[in-house]
């Protein structure tokens, strides 16, 4: 697929944001370091105790808390407890408990390395200036926490996704029934939405429950979020213990229409998605769409991810211009990984920049003869555009609700914006918003928001 077709609006409504180029591939000789993994342990929780709490006994303060002490600082006044019950249903429990200040997982740390995926040393130029490795010691993510990638499908046979796409429980497959009632048909992994979007009769989708990637797109989008990290194959993604529900509204020449993807963005809501990523944008305004999108925000609490758009002008692209949307530009070009894509779109609604130049994660399989710069014959690719950059912190809000389920998506936006890096301004102002996302700073911040 040429620069052009893909940096034109599609034929419809909605255009994908993005830019394909080759990218060299991973050097010889480059040695696998240990993985850097961390956990916290089940069953142990970290209590910070006041001036009272400390200077009770062992005994009386296994008392007073209800729980075995199994282990203690005077020093720190904290104390690490063994917990039978439900470890987040205990910390809250515990930290309502008068004298005690604050209550953690007693989380594993390891030393801070590389992952073992051949791929990742053509990530680490942007990996590395977002603070991902380290961020990794503290969490991968939690796969309780859904984001719905609305977009092209994915395929969610690859090897680096097949682990993280979401399962409706409530769903037979194959029996052409909705069992679950939610108006979608065998929507066992999510739903496809396109008809009077689609752009041409060409694109087969069976059944409503057929998310299959037919154009590419969806499927780098899901590989920045959860691609499997140190599995040792592919890349890494970011966020790589969430899960992701595939949200088809995206035809198979990446064409589709903005009530497709209302629909879209009401049908992740509605099933549990936290979170939804749109690497999709216009010029004009659609209330459909905006309706939809304040519907997700408001009434459910989702946070919405978008790109900012990819052809290079002083205007932020609808819906990432929205109020209730993180806008995000892409930061990164051939100069400096610090300095504005030149594709990217600026205006003053940009909330955060990411890197989007030079990105590298999953593509269907198949697709890689035709459009996509893949690495010979695997189904890896480098591409260029905002669409990239928007999937990263649609990642980090997933990190951030991995260690603190309960931010409200104001909230999470503050911190995504209050622990980035700024930017070169360059000769466009703001174009990178409050700067670069941190991802380590931000989940640090995160982890104690009250």
């Amino acid at each position: 697929m040429s620069t052009d077709f893909m940096s034109r609006p599609a034929a419809l409504l909605i255009s994908v944001l993005v830019l394909i180029v080759s990218f060299a591939p991973a050097p010889d000789g480059w040695i696998r370091r240990p993985p850097a993994q961390a956990s916290s342990r089940p069953s142990e929780v970290i209590l910070g105790l006041d001036a009272t709490l400390n200077s009770l006994s062992d005994e009386a303060l296994e008392r007073r808390l209800g729980v075995a002490i199994a282990s203690r600082s005077l020093a720190l006044s904290a104390v690490v407890v063994s917990l039978t019950e439900d470890r987040a249903g205990a910390a809250a429990r515990l930290q309502d408990i008068e004298g005690v200040l604050y209550a953690e997982p007693n989380r594993r740390l390891t030393a801070t390395a590389a992952p073992d995926d051949p791929l990742y040393p053509l990530q680490a130029h942007y990996m590395g200036p977002m603070g991902v490795p380290d961020a990794w010691v503290l969490d991968a993510g939690d796969p309780n926490v859904i984001v719905a990638v609305i977009d092209s499908g994915i395929a969610t046979e690859h090897p680096d996704l097949a682990g993280a796409i979401w399962r409706n429980e409530a769903e037979a497959p194959g029996n052409g029934i909705d069992d679950d009632g939610n108006g979608c048909v065998d929507d066992v992994h999510g739903c496809a939405f396109f008809g009077q979007g689609a752009v041409t009769d060409d694109c087969d989708v069976p059944y409503e429950g057929d998310v299959r990637d037919d154009y590419g797109h969806g499927t780098f989008v899901a590989g920045i979020i959860v691609a499997d990290a140190d599995n040792g194959a592919g890349v890494a993604g970011i966020a790589p213990g969430v899960t992701v529900m595939p949200v088809k509204i995206l035809d198979c020449t990446g064409g589709g229409s903005v009530f497709d993807a209302a629909q879209g963005i009401l049908y992740a809501a509605k099933n549990g998605a936290g979170i939804a990523n749109l690497s999709f944008g216009m010029d004009e305004e659609s209330s459909t769409l905006a309706a939809a999108i304040r519907q997700a925000y408001y009434g459910y609490g989702m946070i919405v991810v978008a790109a900012t758009g990819s052809t290079g002008e002083a205007t932020v692209q609808f819906p990432a211009r929205m109020p209730e949307v993180i806008a995000v530009a892409s930061s990164g070009n051939e100069w400096s990984p610090d300095g504005r894509s030149g594709f990217s779109n600026w205006g003053p609604e940009v909330t955060v920049a990411a890197p989007g130049y030079g990105v590298v994660s999953t593509v269907a399989p198949g697709l890689c003869p035709d459009g996509w710069m893949c690495f010979g014959d695997q189904p890896y690719a480098a591409a260029n555009g905002t669409s990239f950059a928007a999937p990263m912190v649609t990642a980090l809000a997933a990190l951030l609700l991995s260690e603190n389920s309960s931010l409200p998506p104001d909230v999470v936006r503050g911190v995504i914006q209050a622990t980035a890096r700024d930017l070169p301004d360059g000769g466009e102002m703001l174009w990178d918003g409050a700067g670069r996302i941190q991802v380590l700073a931000a989940m640090q911040l995160a982890r104690y928001w009250e």
